[in-house]
């Protein structure tokens, strides 16, 4: 009987953010050193705009796709978990700053707009999944570049 060795190659979850109302990707390292290459106003502008969006789209699975009967998807999930690692992160590097931000109350001002405005939350969602598709996208045409080194 031959055993199959495990990998040891972790999973790699990449470096996402939100800023200036976007998703966006450092993909020259760590969240670390995205902390250590900007300001303090850019940092703090960066957690709380990531968490506001983590809250967001915690509120569009749990209320807003229900009452818009969208259905929620594992991509859809897979930015969810995204962002939840990127709070964890931020949270790991500077837990005074998030402990600033109170999810709970940012979630009850998220469902109260879910319950009254569905039709914008309508178009907000297709604006999530677009974002998501050009995120995927950029990520894909990054991993089929081939550097003239390679050559």
């Amino acid at each position: 009987m031959s055993k199959k060795k495990k990998s040891n190659k972790k999973e790699q979850h990449p470096t996402l953010f939100v800023l200036e109302g976007a998703i966006r990707l450092f993909k020259d390292g760590s969240m670390l050193e995205l902390h250590s290459q900007i300001t303090m106003q850019e940092w703090e502008m960066m957690v709380s705009e990531t968490i506001h969006y983590k809250v967001f789209i915690e509120c569009l699975k749990a209320v807003a796709c229900p009452i818009l009967e969208e259905p929620w998807t594992e991509e859809d999930d897979y930015f969810r978990i995204q962002m939840e690692i990127a709070v964890s992160r931020m949270r790991n590097i500077d837990p005074l700053l998030v402990a600033n931000f109170n999810q709970e109350e940012i979630m009850q001002q998220y469902k109260k707009k879910a319950q009254r405005n569905a039709q914008v939350l309508k178009a907000e969602i297709n604006e999530m999944k677009q974002a998501q598709l050009q995120l995927k996208n950029d990520m894909r045409d990054d991993e089929n570049t081939t550097k003239v080194s390679d050559l």
